[in-house]
């Protein structure tokens, strides 16, 4: 059937396994990087919240030969996973002392969300945008956040640059930055690869010629950011002894490779490129390019490759 049928059939069929007044739909919803998924939500009676479960994703396994009705009992088994056993207070969003102390910023790409910026309010920075969103307190999701609209601003009578003072002091207060070897973070799930290429992944990790640090936040989500962090560049590379290569490896987090110890920089811009192409989604995607840390004075920069 067509993606079309496929949308009208699953929301009839979901219809039987709940009350005539649940309300069961579809949106489009627009995400990073100019992506918009079509996300299904399922509304039942005296609640206000649903997990979205966005559809593309089902149906590129329904063409893929995959049943229709194992489809059905996989979004059935995910709602039923994830469904809030209450609502949530919204009210917070209309009092701006209440939502103030949960204002942070995140990074995306510029360009590829031209259109959105046009809609939110940001700061330019290097080919990226800082923008804005809210953590909701007490939410039965995580990494619930409200992405923060002119129209907010207008309604809670601020500035952009308010919330740039405000985030800057919220984020890295509320979403510490955390760093490690490459190494120690692959090392724990190594068990996870085919056991012919976990003695392959281990010598490799261990005989590496260039050492190579994730930075990233307590929660990593959004994590990229980091990089604004007033001190946490500095406090490694002082760690390191050493300028940074900042390579984005997603919006939630950047790979840190020391600038002594990079030989031929012009591959560090194939690695970021051949892996926003092959491994990371298209909405997670931050930069093609790479960054350098010059730690004397404490600045990033587009790198010079």
């Amino acid at each position: 059937m067509t993606y079309e049928l496929f949308k009208h059939q699953l929301v009839e069929n979901l219809r039987t396994f709940f009350s005539a007044d649940t309300q069961i739909s579809i949106q489009q919803f627009p995400h990073n990087n100019h992506l918009i998924l079509d996300g299904l939500t399922i509304l039942e009676p005296g609640i206000n919240i649903s997990p979205t479960i966005y559809l593309n994703h089902y149906f590129e396994q329904y063409c893929s030969h995959t049943d229709f009705s194992v489809i059905q009992k996989q979004i059935l088994q995910y709602y039923h996973k994830h469904c809030p056993p209450d609502s949530i207070d919204t009210t917070f969003f209309t009092c701006f002392d209440q939502v103030s102390p949960r204002i942070v910023y995140k990074l995306i790409h510029f360009e590829k969300n031209r259109e959105l910026l046009q809609e939110i309010p940001h700061f330019p920075y290097l080919d990226l945008a800082i923008v804005f969103y809210c953590l909701v307190p007490e939410s039965p999701y995580e990494n619930a956040s409200i992405l923060i609209y002119n129209h907010h601003l207008a309604y809670w009578n601020i500035t952009k640059e308010t919330l740039l003072q405000l985030a800057g002091k919220n984020t890295p207060a509320l979403l510490p930055f955390l760093y490690s070897s490459l190494a120690e973070v692959i090392f724990p799930s190594i068990n996870l690869f085919p056991i012919c290429g976990q003695e392959v992944t281990q010598e490799v990790l261990e005989e590496e010629s260039v050492p190579m640090y994730v930075l990233t936040n307590s929660q990593q989500y959004f994590g990229a950011a980091c990089i604004l962090y007033p001190n946490a560049l500095q406090e490694i590379s002082e760690n390191l002894k050493d300028n940074l290569y900042i390579l984005p490896s997603s919006i939630h987090e950047v790979i840190l490779v020391p600038a002594s110890l990079a030989e031929n920089p012009v591959e560090l811009s194939q690695i970021v490129r051949e892996v926003n192409l092959t491994e990371v989604a298209p909405e997670e995607i931050l930069s093609d390019s790479v960054y350098y840390y010059q730690r004397e004075e404490n600045q990033v920069l587009l790198a010079q490759i």
